[in-house]
């Protein structure tokens, strides 16, 4: 059983199944920001295709843990690049069978309590480095994700890149179960750089910049094992109209 998991798991029966046919099982793990979306496709596909899906949303380097330990799982879903090559270098992935699923965009963003946001970044549009420099001359906090997930991992990718002297940069320890955006909220001046999916529909947040790179890509892959044949009608249903519609509707941007 999963015991480092950021959010409940989810056991997804399709109401109108058939049962003259017995169900199929499937076990996705993705990351916590795609679980609305996910949880939506899922229930659709299981009535569809009369398959019982269970999802399980935590940490990528927590969901990799759980492959490592034997935990079984037919489809892993991630856009962090280095626990992506990582499953491809064990040699446990189908590799004719990877779903580009959609995009996603770096973000930095701010309560709307915030009372004290510079004016300049109210005032004037501007890039996510020009946003971060005033960030830096106003010797801000910004808090990011724990690097085990795709927001920590390409935050502080992003931030390595251009050079700070004043800001106080905090990430959030893997260790600390406490949900992100809660470590956000706790303090109104707080900044963070996260994914906008995280914050999709969060109304008590306002996106300050978005992020100019086009490199988040979140990949589908199918697990070696018994049960590749259900993974792989579910990785085409995933790139189907449908679930296309659902993804854009989190916030995701399709390829």
């Amino acid at each position: 059983m999963l015991k480092k998991i950021l959010l409940l798991t989810f056991l997804l029966f399709g109401a109108s199944i058939s049962h003259a046919a017995p169900s199929r099982n499937l076990t996705i793990f993705a990351e916590p920001n795609l679980a609305l979306a996910l949880t939506k496709i899922s229930r659709t596909y299981s009535q569809k295709a009369n398959v019982i899906i269970s999802l399980n949303f935590g940490s990528s380097s927590n969901l990799i843990n759980s492959i490592d330990s034997g935990e079984p799982v037919d489809i892993f879903i991630s856009a962090h690049k280095g626990w992506i090559d990582s499953l491809h270098q064990k040699g446990v992935v189908d590799v004719y069978n990877v779903g580009y699923i959609a995009q996603d965009s770096l973000v930095l963003v701010a309560l709307k309590s915030n009372q004290n946001l510079p004016t300049q970044l109210t005032e004037t549009k501007l890039s996510l480095p020009e946003s971060l420099t005033i960030l830096d001359e106003n010797r801000a906090t910004i808090i990011l994700d724990d690097e085990g997930n795709s927001s920590g991992f390409f935050a502080k990718n992003f931030l390595d890149r251009i050079p700070f002297s004043n800001m106080k940069i905090f990430s959030k320890i893997s260790e600390d179960k406490t949900p992100f955006l809660t470590i956000i909220r706790s303090d109104p001046e707080n900044y963070s750089l996260l994914l906008e999916s995280q914050i999709k529909n969060k109304k008590d947040f306002q996106i300050i910049a978005v992020g100019a790179d086009k490199n988040i890509f979140y990949q589908a892959l199918v697990i070696a094992g018994d049960n590749m044949e259900v993974a792989r009608e579910f990785l085409k249903f995933l790139k189907s109209e449908q679930a296309k519609t659902i993804l854009k509707s989190s916030g995701l941007t399709l390829n």
